[in-house]
């Protein structure tokens, strides 16, 4: 399933690219890509892997927060 999420307080694309990998690597089965300029986060992956997805958000830069739009 795909979904869409606006990224929040990050604040770089090296950044972005760092969280992106983070995620990817995280994945088992699925694929993550984070336009900086958008601050969109494109996620295809089962709906088991977001709470994984959120705590690795969370935990990567304070104030990083991820809401839904899609």
């Amino acid at each position: 399933m795909e979904y869409v999420f606006i990224l929040k307080g990050l604040d770089c694309a090296n950044c972005a690219n760092e969280l992106e990998r983070k995620i990817n690597k995280s994945l088992s089965s699925g694929n993550a890509t984070i336009n900086f300029m958008t601050k969109k986060l494109i996620l295809s992956c089962e709906e088991s892997n977001l709470e994984k997805i959120f705590e690795i958000c969370r935990d990567f830069e304070d104030g990083v927060e991820l809401k839904r739009i899609k």
